[in-house]
Parts: C-alpha cells; structure tokens; sequence
C-alpha cells in the first residue's frame, strides 16, 4: 500500500492489532526506526504486508499516516493538504480511496485497515483522522506513549 500526499510530506506507518484492537506490545508499531514486524514492512510512503506471515493472534494491521510535523509543524490534514492510498491487490486489481478533507485539526489518520475475513484478508477504507497527534492515535492502540 502506498501512500501519496499533497501539500505536505508525511510519515507512514502500520499497528499490528489484535481482535481487541490492541497491540500485543510496543513492537506492534512498525516505523521507520522499527521498519519490520511480523511480516509487515514499512519504506519511505508505503506499507508492504506479507499476509501469510502475519501471526494468527492479529486480527487486522492499521495503516497511518501522519504529517512530519518536524518539517511543517504547523501541518494539519485540510484541504491544501491530503492523502490518497493506492493498494495493489495479489490478482493485480488495484484499489484507492481518497477521504474528503478533515476540518478538525487533524495530524494522524488511520488510512485503511487490512483485516481478517474468513479464511483470507480483506482491506476497508477508514480514513479516521486524530487530533491528538501520534500520542492520541497511539495511547488508543495501547501503544506505551513515554512524556
């Protein structure tokens, strides 16, 4: 999945839920300092998940993207500035979304989900934007957040 922006450069990145929606630990959180976890990936603008690599205790893996704030610091997602997701499927199929801007402050976004169905994966568009940074979106999975 990859991750293409305008007006703002942003960081992408992946949480390893359980079917609590939690993560099982900090390492659950696959970054750029922390690149691999459990069959999924993370480079530059796109997260990359090799599903029959992923533990069965993961119900779903959550893609986000978040406004470098250390480049722009005053960057939130609006109208000059968005996110598109462009997803390549195993068949070759090839799927985007697109949210509308968010108009609430918002630096985090919880893009797409890839989760469980069945006996295979399936992905949803979500597009649920944070206003509570990194810290909000993180302290929400169960990420330990240090002050």
């Amino acid at each position: 999945m990859r991750i293409i922006t305008t007006g703002v450069p942003v960081d992408v990145s992946a949480v390893l839920l359980t079917s609590h929606g939690k993560v099982r630990g900090d390492h659950d959180l696959v970054f750029y300092n922390h690149p691999y976890q459990d069959g999924v990936h993370s480079s530059t603008a796109a997260i990359t998940a090799e599903l029959p690599h992923i533990p069965a205790d993961i119900d779903r893996v959550a893609v986000i993207a978040s406004i470098d704030l250390e480049a722009q610091p005053t960057a939130v997602f609006d109208q000059h500035a968005t996110w598109r997701a462009e997803t390549t499927q195993p068949s070759g199929t090839s799927l985007s979304f697109e949210p509308p801007p968010f108009t609430s402050g918002e630096t985090v976004s919880v893009v797409v989900e890839i989760y469980r169905h069945a006996a295979g994966w399936k992905v949803r568009a979500v597009g649920q934007g944070y206003n509570t940074g990194l810290a909000g979106m993180a302290t929400d999975f169960g990420i330990n957040v240090e002050g």
